[in-house]
């Protein structure tokens, strides 16, 4: 049993331009391979510049460092095992998915929210395998759990996956959210067009602080694709008092949200002096840590909450968000951070999960990954893109049925992701350090 440390780096297809300037010319991070006893687990750890506090460095300054504590937790944790399995509950539920979780990042001093989530990622991956479930039914059934509306009627998936299984289709799918950079009216247009024409019936737009320059470029969707729906992100950089003007101009259109339009210091006062001609708006910078959320909950002008877990935890802390918004009438929606395959996976199934909870088929934020070239792909994604026709897939897709898996299953899918290391160009970190 062991753990070990790979570095990978995906260019970016072309500059991408935010509120904030450029994303840079790649994206870097680091996967985490459990050894364990039935094959490997895995994570994906990858900070993201000018939004996260924490470096790559540092992530793979603590990972190694304390290689030897975590090691020894995780085979605490695989000692300690239940021997005999209840027919009726998971063991690896989600108190005992917490608990482990804590455990882990008790072993790190520095509670770094991407090294977090990539612990949780590798426990879920090892938990999925012990129960023998897709990881997007272990996540939903930890959610229904903790809410009181799902947890003294449903049945888990231990009592179901027969009849799951031998389903080919089933509804383990999410509408995406396309996502187009700054850019001209005419530009946004051509973004949009391709978006729709590939199934995708909302786009996230980043938006500056001129007004006028953002519905310029929704008019011109508009006039071309009258369906359309949008969400915008200004990345905080509005100014309190500008939006007040252009509320109206605003409710032209089918905006879904307004994404954390303000600095986190202002946005709450902001929200209160919102008209009802005002578009819904949603929290991104000022709920990443878990105090700042639940100070949000029940506001009557916030109704999404856009989660960023390599910017603000691990698994189970995204499922008790999901619970506990559902709760107050507001919504999760899930983004990566121009992520990796790993992490676009597990946000794929936190996405479903909260659309499980909600009822609401509502899109999220998977759409990263065309902006980067990946070297690391596994062989049934060069078959079948993640996604198709707007909509991440997260069980197979068959031809001449034979499933093809749409996105790695990151364990035992595809022969533990050793191909992952074998064939491409990922660095073994440990072997860097000598």
């Amino acid at each position: 049993m062991s753990l070990h440390f790979y570095t990978y780096k995906s260019p970016f297809t072309s500059e991408f331009i935010q509120a904030k300037g450029s994303m840079g010319s790649s994206r870097e991070g680091i996967l985490i391979e459990w050894k364990h006893s039935m094959g490997s687990a895995w994570g994906e750890c990858a900070p993201l510049p000018g939004f996260s506090s924490e470096s790559l460095k540092d992530c793979e300054r603590l990972l190694i460092s304390h290689r030897k504590k975590l090691e020894e937790q995780l085979h605490l944790l695989q000692t300690h095992l239940p021997q005999e399995k209840s027919t009726s509950r998971l063991f690896f539920d989600y108190t005992y998915a917490q608990r482990a979780t804590d455990l882990l990042y008790s072993c790190i001093p520095t509670n770094f929210p991407s090294i977090q989530f990539a612990l949780s990622m590798m426990l879920y991956d090892w938990g999925s395998q012990r129960e023998n479930l897709p990881l997007y039914y272990l996540v939903r059934d930890h959610a229904y759990e903790l809410d009181p509306v799902y947890s003294a009627t449903t049945q888990t998936s231990t009592q179901m996956v027969d009849s799951y299984s031998s389903q080919k289709n089933h509804d383990a799918q999410i509408p995406i959210n396309a996502l187009l950079p700054i850019a001209s009216p005419e530009e946004s247009l051509k973004l949009a067009q391709k978006a729709w024409s590939k199934g995708v019936k909302t786009i996230k737009m980043k938006v500056g602080p001129k007004h006028q320059e953002n519905l310029n470029r929704m008019a011109i969707i508009q006039d071309i694709l009258p369906d359309m729906k949008y969400r915008l992100d200004p990345n905080g950089k509005w100014e309190s008092e500008s939006l007040k003007p252009y509320q109206k101009d605003y409710h032209r259109y089918a905006i879904e949200y307004i994404e954390q339009a303000v600095a986190p210091n202002i946005f709450t006062n902001f929200c209160l002096e919102l008209t009802p001609k005002a578009p819904a708006m949603a929290a991104d910078e000022s709920s990443v840590d878990f105090s700042s959320f639940t100070s949000l909950l029940g506001h009557q002008h916030i109704s999404y909450f856009v989660l960023k877990p390599t910017l603000s935890g691990g698994i189970p802390e995204m499922i008790q968000r999901c619970v506990i918004a559902r709760e107050k009438g507001q919504t999760c929606i899930f983004s990566s951070a121009f992520d990796g395959i790993i992490a676009r996976y597990t946000l794929a199934t936190l996405a479903w999960m909260s659309n499980q909870l909600t009822g609401h088929n509502l899109a999220h934020g998977l759409d990263t990954g065309r902006w980067l070239i990946e070297d690391y792909l596994s062989p049934e994604r060069s078959l079948v893109p993640e996604i198709q026709q707007g909509i991440f897939s997260l069980h197979a897709t068959y031809f001449d049925d034979q499933p093809h898996s749409t996105s790695p299953e990151y364990s035992n899918k595809i022969q533990h992701l050793g191909l992952f290391i074998m064939r491409n160009k990922l660095t073994p970190i440990i072997e860097q350090q000598g």
